[in-house]
């Protein structure tokens, strides 16, 4: 076996997507402009891989790279019988009914449509499940879960008294007429499945067992012929064949007694030991892609998706799947590709495995329960096939943290002073097992020099501002990292009334009315809300106008001609609301749209003295007293509020870069601020100077 040092790495997610560049050994199937990577534990990495090709427009692979190791070992899953068909969820059901789990899975062997017999050889947990007559491409796995990839071709022989006979089959469908000797057991189906006359020898082992390079011994239980199937008992073996068949065969077996014992033998034709050794392996009728490191491309054309398993001149296995027969997806390749592909990489030994609508690959990612199906078979649904191969993983819980799993937290820009929770949905440790609440060993710190800190029950306090990077750690090292931005001083707040959650800009009320208001203030930086309750601002008043209180929470004063503001301050920022308690007495307003306004009376006054005018707008005057100020505006505002004479400005020249952009009717109180020293322009970096209006 390979030694492999140990070491875990670290994601901090269930997948560890890794984005594929280009590469000078990915160009069979085109440019690569894309994929992921995952490591699974146990010494596995999953791979997907996008292509695009001049040729045939885009690719999609997926493989898994295992090294060959203890902690999960390549195993061959039929199911409960030879016979029938299943998809590879219903064969992860059946590893896990039987104790076994799944990590990563392929479908594998040529199959019967008819029956679901595999086309070739099967053995699994160190047993001959079917054999084929003559020899077929195999791959091999060991208990130590190191593979080889080699011609198979099984030669069994049934001997007694020093005569001996050929078994051409083990487990395949006898159908009238057929000449060779069968051996069925239970591992075939509950019945022989067979519909002529027959003779039958129904055997009980006393040793040894179906395995390359050993003997079995058995006792003969009954014999006689029978027309159609009977029932195999469970534990024994069948000898079968039909009464017309071959004579030898029909009558060493005809003269054959209860009791009498017989060898059975199993051998592999020019076995240098490695067949002995294998616990697990499947045939194919697929063809060699690579042999030896020769790169075979004697193939017929025509392009389908593909599977295929090879073997690295390392030892590594690569367990392969290509899509196809998608259009704008995945095309699939011809075989002579898929042999070019394999060797890119890295393979030394490869054989094709039933490919089309059966190609299918499943894992099993860190952070989940159950193993998905990864590809997009081409039927549009998994197909039944006859067999798979699976890593089996053979990890025990460890209860060291591995993976962390955790609640969205949505939008993570926060006002300096609030706090939050990051909330753990799963944890899973080092062998991917699902760990419970309390989650021991799980710790929480924070990477920030903000002023920010974190307790054991990831309960977050966020000061400053800057990024704070929220690390989750375990006894694997760093797990998982959530990063959240804090800020002291916003660049915008605003006002809402929580009553209707209308954003209050000032509050007007006529005297002696008794109000209170449930303010909220909100806070955004580049137009995003941040996380904040109202304890996180200061509030204030100015003016005998009422109180307000930290949670936001205004009550008016009784009384009249009373103003004031109040001020509501995130770091250096504080948002003013003008108040205004029957300040003004009702006057009528010369602005259409300022009626029921807060600032209406405010406004009028400012028109009468001949602050502000407005314009003509659809035949009525408006004043739009919501719109943000312009500078123009203001220059036109402030000059007459400081009843400044413009006629004394009107020689001033304009020297902006773009005074042509200021409105003729601003243009000489913009001189005159200008002149004043009450607006100077901007300075551009090259030196010029603009006004902005």
């Amino acid at each position: 076996m390979k030694t492999v040092k140990r070491k875990i790495l670290l994601m901090t997610a269930a997948f560890l997507m890794l984005c594929c560049g280009a590469s000078a050994e990915a160009d069979v199937l085109g440019e690569v402009t894309g994929g992921w990577s995952s490591y699974m534990g146990a010494y596995t990495y999953f791979h997907n891989v996008q292509f695009t090709s001049d040729s045939v427009g885009k690719q999609t692979e997926y493989y898994v790279e295992y090294t060959p190791n203890s902690e999960a070992v390549p195993v061959v899953v039929n199911g409960k019988s030879i016979w029938g068909t299943r998809d590879i969820k219903e064969a992860e059901q059946y590893m896990q009914d039987n104790g076994l789990r799944p990590l990563a899975g392929i479908n594998a062997d040529y199959f019967s449509f008819t029956t679901g017999i595999p086309m070739g050889y099967t053995i699994i947990d160190g047993e001959i499940v079917s054999k084929e007559y003559g020899g077929q491409d195999a791959v091999g796995f060991r208990a130590d879960g190191t593979g080889f990839i080699k011609w198979l071709d099984i030669q069994t022989t049934l001997s007694s008294g020093g005569k001996s006979i050929n078994i051409m089959y083990i487990n395949k469908w006898l159908q009238a007429g057929f000449d060779p000797v069968y051996l069925l057991n239970d591992k075939f189906a509950n019945g022989t499945q067979t519909s002529s006359e027959c003779i039958f020898v129904i055997c009980t082992p006393t040793s040894g067992r179906l395995h390359i390079g050993e003997e079995m011994k058995l006792t003969v239980d009954d014999v006689f012929i029978y027309n159609g199937a009977i029932e195999i008992p469970d534990g024994k073996q069948v000898f079968v064949m039909d009464v017309t068949g071959d004579a030898a065969c029909y009558d060493f077996l005809s003269n054959l007694a209860k009791g009498q014992e017989l060898t059975l033998k199993n051998e592999a034709v020019g076995d240098d030991g490695a067949w002995a050794s294998a616990e697990n392996a499947v045939s194919s009728v697929g063809g060699r892609l690579i042999n030896n490191g020769t790169v075979n491309t004697n193939f017929e054309a025509g392009a389908a998706p593909r599977t295929a398993v090879g073997i690295k001149a390392d030892g590594n296995i690569i367990f392969y799947v290509l899509d196809g027969r998608q259009t704008g997806y995945s095309y699939g390749a011809q075989l002579s590709t898929l042999a070019k592909r394999m060797s890119e990489l890295g393979c030394v030994d490869a054989i094709n495995l039933d490919g089309g609508g059966s190609t299918t690959i499943s894992a099993l990612f860190p952070g989940s329960d159950s193993p998905m199906v990864v590809n997009s078979p081409s039927d549009g649904y998994l197909r039944n096939v006859a067999n798979f191969i699976f890593l089996k993983d053979n990890r025990t819980r460890t209860g060291i943290p591995w993976i962390v799993n955790l609640e969205d937290a949505g939008n993570t820009n926060y006002l300096s002073g609030m706090s939050t929770k990051i909330n753990i949905t799963s944890v899973y440790d080092t062998a991917n097992y699902k760990m419970e609440a309390p989650y021991e060993g799980v710790h929480f710190r924070v990477d920030t020099d903000t002023g920010s800190s974190i307790d054991d029950e990831g309960y977050l306090y966020l000061s400053g501002t800057g990024t704070v990077n929220a690390v989750v750690y375990g006894g694997a090292g760093d797990i998982a990292t959530r990063v959240y931005t804090v800020y002291e001083t916003p660049e915008e707040m605003k006002i809402y009334n929580q009553a209707d959650w209308k954003e209050v800009t000032g509050i007007y009320t006529e005297a002696d009315e008794e109000m209170q208001l449930y303010l909220s203030a909100s806070s955004y930086v580049n137009g995003v809300e941040l996380n904040s309750n109202n304890r996180m601002f200061k509030w204030e008043t100015e003016g005998d106008i009422g109180t307000v209180t930290e949670d936001g929470i205004f009550t008016l004063a009784k009384g009249e001609n009373r103003s004031g503001k109040i001020l509501v301050t995130a770091g250096d920022l504080t948002k003013e609301i003008p108040v205004v308690i029957g300040a003004y007495p009702p006057a009528p307003t010369p602005f259409y749209d300022t009626e029921n306004h807060w600032a209406r009376d405010i406004i009028s006054e400012m028109a009468s003295r001949g602050i502000v005018s407005g314009q003509e707008e659809d035949g009525v005057t408006v004043f739009k007293p919501d719109n943000n100020m312009t500078r123009a505006e203001y220059a036109s505002m402030i000059t007459h509020y400081l009843n400044i004479d413009l006629s004394e400005y009107e020689n001033e020249p304009l020297n902006f870069l773009d005074a042509d952009e200021i409105p003729p009717w601003a243009q000489s109180a913009v001189k005159a601020a200008y002149a004043e020293g009450i607006i100077l322009g901007r300075v551009n970096d090259d030196g010029t100077v603009e006004f902005a209006p």
